[in-house]
């Protein structure tokens, strides 16, 4: 019996076909598993026309444990969008969109920003920087340490020969700046860009990868990027993808990269190490060669504690390396391709819980912080979201900290004399779903459920600890059901104010809208849930 569960929990638990298929006819690039509406549930957001067409970008929402196939939200603005990067620029809880405008190619375009309104986006960018440049990625930071979440932009175009610069857009009280703040020193093919604390001195770095040219990191001194790089790595590489995570285990950031070789060179993924200051300039692991590698991303598809890589390329097959002791096999442990091989163009993988199978909440995680060190990474990736950050039993305002969906990363603004205690609480999920985008318009996007085959156990016995449920979505008057010996709840509105406070578990609630409930056993808070009230 131990060697057969031995041998499930080493499997890569994804199936041999897709459990979901968009209906579009987009030429999907950018792609992000977010929680849009904040309605508990993780939504689908796209980028889509790449240099092919100029199509709209599209949210599917998700239906309570499955996304829709056609999307209900779709901008009425159309271009060459690229990939995208999802945050909470103005404070208000809810993430906003980011878009990388690539052209078509040759032609310089505007990038994008939508607002979130409570769970919708804007229909049309409000956002125009003043440069007009190919920009393939964009992601959001937190460049100035002053909690609020900046813009960096990668730039170039290959097919062109228009060498770009990176640039940085400052957030100020909520509006992104039109003038960039900061721009690499030298003009190259940049196609990623990715923010990271790779000499763990407490505040974000920027790194780029770029097509045939040296990926490059500039390291953030006291809220200012360096003027000039300060890893470069040794091979210049088709590099169009970059993600980072601890893949040995041994707290620092390393980096995995996808190279393409269109143009010549090698295509496969590589896997950089961190030293514990820097990058190595050399890669210690490379898959085996294929044609077009594309994209890549990190997760623990298994559940043993450890990074695994996905993996993506063109007219390839979207694959999955399982990480054994800090390494990768040459040749993938999972792999999936339609039976037409050339309907599948991956563009981006995505990580997250999207049928609900196992999200779980943790209250007052414990981050020590100071005036000079204030990024810190959660024990846990791939966030649903931070719900909020105390300091001495005050909760930071939502423009004092920011952090990322995906790398789990938490920023908080300089309001600390010396060395502070922070308690975070927030929700993620261990059962990691994962959903590639498609660039070839005849298919959608593709969906794959993770069938690890310890969820409902765990999932059970979550429910157990929580002892408490009640209808979700609800009409505002219901009952919750609890085995809890001293029941006591709060419940917050979407923005954070107390709207009750009470020990009787009939709950009345005026208002439509998103709400958060935390219930304690006497003095001690024991679980919370997020929670949705319709009329």
């Amino acid at each position: 019996m131990n060697t057969i569960m031995l041998f499930l929990m080493l499997v890569i638990p994804y199936p041999d076909h897709a459990d979901w298929e968009s209906n579009d006819d987009d030429y999907s690039t950018g792609g992000a598993l977010i929680d849009i509406d904040l309605d508990g549930d993780i939504d689908f957001i796209t980028g889509n026309g790449n240099d092919m067409d100029q199509d709209p970008n599209r949210v599917y929402y998700n239906l309570g444990d499955s996304l829709e196939r056609v999307a209900s939200w779709i901008s009425v603005d159309s271009g060459y969008n690229a990939h995208i990067s999802v945050g909470d620029v103005d404070y208000d809880g809810f993430p906003d969109l980011a878009v990388a405008n690539y052209g078509d190619p040759y032609t310089a375009q505007y990038d994008k920003f939508y607002y979130n309104r409570f769970g919708i986006l804007e229909s049309l960018s409000s956002w125009q920087p003043h440069d007009l440049d190919n920009s393939f990625a964009c992601a959001f930071g937190d460049v100035d340490g002053d909690g609020d979440l900046d813009l960096a932009v990668a730039s170039g175009e290959d097919y062109g020969d228009s060498l770009q610069t990176a640039k940085v857009y400052l957030n100020h009280s909520g509006v992104l700046d039109t003038l960039p703040d900061w721009q690499s020193d030298v003009s190259s093919y940049f196609y990623d860009v990715a923010w990271v604390d790779i000499d763990r001195d407490g505040d974000l770095d920027l790194a780029l990868a770029a097509m045939h040219r040296e990926n490059v990191i500039y390291c953030n001194n006291s809220g200012i990027l360096d003027s000039i790089a300060s890893w470069r790595s040794a091979n210049e590489r088709g590099t169009l993808k970059i993600a980072f995570g601890d893949v040995d285990n041994d707290t620092d950031m390393d980096m995995v990269c996808a190279n393409n070789a269109q143009f010549g060179g090698v295509s496969n993924c590589e896997l950089y190490l961190n030293n514990g200051m820097t990058l190595d300039t050399t890669p210690i692991w490379t898959s085996q060669n294929l044609n077009f590698y594309s994209c890549v991303a990190l997760g623990d598809v298994d559940r043993d504690d450890d990074l695994d890589l996905a993996a993506g390329g063109w007219w390839e097959s979207v694959k999955v390396f399982e990480n054994t002791g800090g390494i990768y096999p040459q040749t993938p442990s999972w792999s999936w391709s339609p039976q037409n091989p050339y309907e599948l163009v991956c563009e981006n993988i995505s990580f997250g819980d999207v049928d609900n199978t196992l999200p779980s909440s943790v209250i007052g995680e414990v981050h020590i912080v100071d005036s000079t060190k204030r990024v810190f990474y959660l024990n846990n990736r791939w966030i649903i979201n931070v719900d909020r950050v105390r300091r001495n039993s005050v909760e930071l305002n939502r423009d004092e900290f920011c952090f990322s969906y995906s790398d789990g990363w938490v920023s908080v603004r300089n309001i600390f004399s010396g060395a502070e205690t922070l308690w975070v609480d927030y929700t993620y999920s261990k059962d990691l779903d994962l959903i590639v985008t498609n660039w070839d318009r005849e298919r959608g996007n593709f969906l794959f459920y993770n069938r690890y085959s310890g969820a409902i156990v765990e999932a059970a016995r979550v429910e157990a600890d929580h002892g408490i449920s009640f209808a979700n979505p609800n009409n505002g008057h219901f009952v919750i059901s609890s085995d809890i010996h001293e029941f006591s709840v709060k419940i917050f509105d979407a923005i954070g104010r107390l709207v009750c406070t009470q020990e009787d578990k009939m709950v009345h609630l005026s208002e439509p809208g998103v709400y958060f409930m935390h219930v304690s056993d006497g003095a001690k808070m024991v679980t919370k849930a997020k929670f949705v009230v319709i009329r």
